[in-house]
């Protein structure tokens, strides 16, 4: 739960915002403390927000965080505030994110409202649809008790998050010199990640939320299906080196040690496996890709697209995922895998919600496909809206 002091600031945070509280979805770490039984010391506060509902919303937030102490930090412009706890050495800092659709052109931030704005956030909005309210009881810096509604972002959203953030890290999108605290911030990603999946009731319903999540943004949720996969597959892979280093950050080095690490990231190894989608599911998408992609000269799109117009099948029927060309699939497998005659037979070793999934990235594709006049005169039954 939460620590003091920074639950008595957060009480008086959602206090002072009333129903307009219900527009900060908190995430990060201190969102992880309402799946994890034992998670990662943290205090800052991380909130996504709802940019639409908090635009219109007559609350002044810059007025009411100047009211309450708090400051923007200096090098932030207007998305971090924090202000210095009474009598305690310790500050209350909290941080604003919000759905990357609504940022400035050429800025990462998104206007909020007058004096605050948010950092734009990849995924940002299926993490604010996954998010359930929590209470979180205490008392306010007067003594008076306090129990807020707290929404919180849902364990499998802190999941696809931290798998955005963990590939960002990792890949050093920033400075050179940042090198090393990227590294660093994408062990905590990789640490996180585990931790979370390891404290899954419900596998089952943890993965079928999982991948429900991302059926309004399919390309996305394919992105991010793709970073699991390379990063938590093998032992040996990226995630699983960083979350590697992160345990031996705290452990003497010896013999003893090292038998240790190699025992725990095995372990990992196999929690995270739990979510990860089988080598059918990545086949299926590269041949969604190599059937609807002319413009970097897919070889499958025009054999896939005549296949369905002489069968008078609309790219939005279900058979349409059924339909991917045989010859899609023959780079999609490692050497030595058994030769894939249709795509009837891996879908039959994902799960619905995969199923789904694929479904609606088939149709995100098709939709940019209707943009090529060609194709649509073509193919105008398959293509049609």
């Amino acid at each position: 739960m939460i620590p003091e002091p920074q639950r008595t600031y957060l009480l008086e945070l959602f206090d002072a915002l009333g129903p307009a509280a219900e527009d900060f979805v908190m995430a990060g770490a201190q969102a992880m403390k309402f799946a994890v039984e034992k998670v990662r010391a943290t205090k800052d506060v991380d909130f996504l927000l709802n940019v639409l509902a908090l635009r219109k919303e007559p609350l002044q937030l810059a007025q009411i965080f100047e009211k309450l102490g708090y400051i923007p930090v200096p090098e932030s412009r207007n998305f971090q505030f924090e202000k210095p706890i009474p009598n305690n050495t310790e500050k209350m800092r909290i941080e604003f994110l919000a759905p990357e659709e609504y940022k400035r052109e050429r800025d990462f931030r998104v206007h909020i409202q007058d004096g605050v704005h948010a950092r734009a956030c990849t995924g940002g909005s299926i993490a604010l649809a996954q998010s359930d309210l929590r209470k979180v009881s205490g008392k306010l810096p007067n003594g008076k008790e306090f129990t807020a509604q707290v929404r919180v972002t849902q364990p499998h959203a802190l999941v696809m998050l931290k798998l955005l953030a963990l590939a960002d890290r990792y890949s050093n999108l920033r400075e050179p010199k940042e090198g090393r605290h990227d590294r660093e911030e994408a062990q905590t990603h990789a640490a996180d990640i585990v931790a979370i999946v390891t404290a899954v009731p419900d596998i089952a319903r943890f993965n079928s939320l999982f991948f429900a999540q991302f059926l309004r943004e399919a390309q996305l949720g394919i992105r991010i299906l793709r970073v699991l996969g390379d990063f938590f597959r093998e032992v040996t892979a990226p995630g699983l080196i960083v979350y590697t280093e992160y345990l031996a950050a705290n452990l003497p080095a010896d013999r003893t040690t090292a038998e240790l690490l190699r025992r725990e990231t095995e372990l990992a190894q196999r929690i995270v496996a739990q979510i990860l989608p089988p080598p059918e599911f990545f086949a299926l998408a590269a041949a969604v890709d190599d059937s609807t992609e002319p413009e970097r000269g897919a070889p499958f799109v025009e054999q896939y697209l005549a296949t369905l117009e002489t069968a008078r099948i609309p790219v939005t029927h279900a058979l349409a995922l059924q339909s991917l060309p045989a010859g899609a699939f023959s780079g999609a497998y490692k050497p030595g895998a058994t030769f894939v005659m249709s795509a009837s037979e891996p879908l039959q070793k994902v799960s619905a919600a995969q199923r789904d999934l694929l479904q609606s990235y088939l149709q995100w594709k098709v939709n940019v496909l209707r943009r090529n006049e060609r194709l649509r005169r073509k193919f105008p039954h398959t293509l049609k809206d």
